[in-house]
This record gives C-alpha cells, sequence and structure tokens, in this order.
C-alpha cells in the first residue's frame, strides 16, 4: 500500500501571560497515542499558531431545555475566502468530544494542520443519546453548517466549498450530513439560520457504520454469543447507541433504521466521498464501508475507498508502530483527497 508523508504542527500551550495564550507550533510527525486519548489540548477561548487562530466554544445553536451547542474554529490567517472542513467526533453517538479523536494525542494539531494548508476548519459538539434521540445529532451537525455559512464573511469561509469529515459515529452522521441534502424531515429544529444550506460539496468518513439495520444485528449477535458480562464501559456504548436510535434489544420503532442508514440515501446526486477503513476492525467491520463505495460507485457518484491492512477501530494495530502508521497515512491520505476535491470544484465553479 502506498504510504504517504505528512507534515503536521504539534500544538503545545504556552503562556507569554495570563492574557495571552499561544500556540508554539514545530513541524513534527503527527503524535499518536499507545490509548486513546481525553486530554482537552485547547482550555483557551482564542488560540494562536504563526499561520492559524484557533476560536475555541463558539457557539452555534441554542435549544430550550438543551445545552448550547459549540464548535472550535481554526482560522488560518489572511483575507482570501477558503473552503469549510467540519469535523464532527466519534464515540458510538454517546460519548467523545471535538477535540479528541482515536490515538492522536493532539488532535487540535492535526485539526491546525489542516488549516495551514488553506481550509478553515470546524470541530463541532452535537447532542448524545443521553440527551436525545436520532434525528437530534443530525439536525445538530446540519445546523453547524447553516451557521458557518451565516457568518462566511466573519470567518473568511467559501460557502460554495464545504465538506464534512468524520470518525465512526461521527463518520455515519457526515454521511447522513452529505447523502441527506434538501430533505426537509431531517432539516434543523434550530430555525435561527434558516435562509442558508446544510448540502455540503464532499465528504470523509473514518471507519464509520453505514448501514445501521446490519450494525445492530451485530450488536445483538455479538451480545448472544458473549461468554461473559459485557464491561461497564461496552454496555453503556450498546445501550446508548441502542438508545440513539429509539431501539433496545427487541428492536426499533418502524422507518427508523432506513432512515438513519446513509445506504439508504445513496443517489448519483451525493456528493464526492472518501472512505477510509482497518480491515481489521471488528467494532465497526469495512465491510460498511464497501458496502457504501459499490451502492455510490454503481450510482454514478464518485467515491473513493482507501482499506488499511491490517488496523482495526481508530487505526489501532498489533503494536504502537502499526497504530502510529495507520494514523498517519489516513491524515494525510485525507487532506491529499480534499485538496485534490475541492481544486476541482474550484476549477468547475470558475468555468461557469
Amino acid at each position: 500500500m502506498v504510504q504517504h508523508s505528512v507534515r503536521t504542527i504539534l500544538l503545545a500551550l504556552a503562556f507569554s501571560t495570563a492574557a495571552s495564550p499561544c500556540i508554539a507550533a514545530r513541524a513534527s510527525a503527527i503524535p499518536v497515542s499507545a490509548n486513546s486519548v481525553t486530554m482537552d489540548r485547547l482550555p483557551q477561548p482564542v488560540v494562536h499558531t504563526d499561520k492559524v487562530t484557533v476560536l475555541t466554544d463558539i457557539t452555534y445553536s441554542t435549544r430550550p431545555g438543551y445545552r448550547p451547542l459549540k464548535l472550535d474554529l481554526y482560522v488560518p490567517h489572511g483575507k482570501a475566502l477558503r473552503p469549510l472542513v467540519i469535523f464532527v467526533h466519534g464515540g458510538s453517538w454517546t460519548t467523545g468530544t471535538k477535540r479528541t479523536t482515536a490515538n492522536f494525542a493532539d488532535f487540535p494539531g492535526v485539526l491546525a494542520e489542516l488549516a495551514n494548508r488553506g481550509f478553515t476548519v470546524a470541530s463541532v459538539d452535537y447532542r448524545l443519546s443521553s440527551e436525545a434521540a436520532f434525528p437530534a445529532a443530525l439536525q445538530d451537525i446540519k445546523a453547524s453548517i447553516r451557521f458557518l455559512r451565516a457568518n462566511a464573511t466573519r470567518f473568511g469561509i467559501d460557502r460554495g466549498r464545504v465538506a464534512v469529515w468524520g470518525a465512526s459515529a461521527g463518520a455515519h452522521l457526515s454521511a447522513l450530513t452529505a447523502l441527506t441534502s434538501g430533505d426537509v424531515a431531517l432539516d434543523p429544529a434550530d430555525k435561527s439560520n434558516a435562509g442558508q444550506s446544510d448540502c455540503v460539496q464532499a465528504f470523509v468518513g473514518w471507519y464509520g457504520p453505514y448501514d445501521i439495520a446490519k450494525m445492530l444485528q451485530k450488536v445483538q449477535s455479538d451480545t448472544s454469543t458473549s461468554s461473559g458480562p459485557m464491561s461497564s464501559e461496552a454496555r453503556v456504548e450498546t445501550e446508548g447507541a441502542l438508545a440513539f436510535f429509539g431501539c433496545t434489544m427487541q428492536g426499533c420503532p418502524p422507518g427508523v433504521l432506513a432512515t438513519a442508514s446513509p445506504v439508504t440515501h445513496v443517489d448519483k446526486n451525493n456528493p464526492p466521498a472518501l472512505l477510509i477503513h482497518g480491515t481489521a476492525d471488528t467494532m465497526v467491520p469495512s465491510s460498511q464501508s464497501e458496502e457504501l463505495y459499490n451502492l455510490m460507485k454503481a450510482s454514478g457518484a464518485q467515491v473513493d475507498l482507501l482499506l488499511i491492512d491490517g488496523v482495526g477501530h481508530s487505526w489501532v494495530g498489533q503494536n504502537q508502530p502499526e497504530t502510529e502508521t495507520a494514523s498517519r497515512q489516513a491524515v494525510a491520505a485525507t487532506f491529499d483527497w480534499l485538496e485534490k476535491t475541492f481544486r476541482k470544484e474550484k476549477n468547475r465553479s470558475a468555468g461557469k
């Protein structure tokens, strides 16, 4: 498999004064931990690098009865309008935050490097399964797109070049966002930016579940054949995922699995997509990405598939070097594909 080189910045918080937080940037290989990472690398409201400003905890949606929904925004310096990439975190629709993903020791640094390559980058929080059932989280992602389009001039965003990129459950939500453009039944409940479109021009999915009926069948099978009691962490994730879709181990409300499955919404008008998956993923089998790829390809939509041999969910390999290599390969392939896709989109728009 072709190995891609990648350069990134490592974000290290340093405080010159209490009032002027900054991020010191240095070129290095992307730092990858031996375990999943939960540490918050962006505790300050505004963080600066030489080429990128990070605006943290911008509220993009408020609804009575729910917490305000927030995003972090990575803005390249300069006045040019930039394509927008919105990252959606994973966590079985039950856990997770906008500042951590997989085993990346410094995921904000990864997002800052994408901004350094000429993109405005947002990383968003959304309502989890304990807060609201499907389609609430999907509607939240759509609301974030509308908010950012409404503030495009303020943040230097090209409204005509928007992508969503997600990991695991975030890949599911990103795929649904990309494939349900214009579906009024899934419009955001927050109508504050109703005049803006939530359609996107590209989608990247990392190890995502795209056929929810098959995934829930797997959960039921895994649970029934387990030789021992389920761990507390696995129980929380399983029950949270079921609750997210309004399901129990006995079944789901009529129609919800079809509506919630990206494979249901494939047609020739879908935006370009890149799907990346590890072939040894036992949590979300790579067949999920292969199924979506085959359906999109058959429909005439533009889609690319990268299978990374021998690694599992979150790019975890048999050892630390394998995890590091796969993690960096996924980032490099994603960044390269986004640059190529949006160059084509810009050239196409210029030719109209």
